[in-house]
């Protein structure tokens, strides 16, 4: 458990993440992998220098990952700060159910 808060709904690790490079981005698979910050709903892994990965560990944290995905690219334009783009989203693989 993560914060005293809900436990996650999946195991995620520095082994799945790089399994899932493999099968879905073997052009990023290479970058070392380390875990970064974990909260009640996500996971981040450092890809190497530039990147991170997150990784929902709740079903109803992918759901918002997804909203975002969505409507970030719209309205960052319109905000007075940068917002992160993604470089990959990813599909469910390697046991990992989002």
């Amino acid at each position: 458990m993560v914060n005293g808060g809900t436990p996650p709904e999946v195991r995620i690790d520095a082994e799945l993440v790089r399994s899932l490079l493999r099968a879905q981005r073997p052009d990023l698979a290479g970058l070392h992998v380390a875990p970064f910050a974990n909260g009640w709903d996500n996971e981040m892994f450092a890809l190497g220098d530039d990147l991170l990965v997150r990784l929902p560990r709740r079903a109803v944290a992918a759901d918002l990952v997804v909203n975002e995905q969505t409507w970030l690219p719209l309205l960052s334009p319109q905000l007075p700060l940068a917002v992160p783009a993604p470089v990959h989203a990813g599909t469910p693989a390697e046991g990992y159910p989002w």
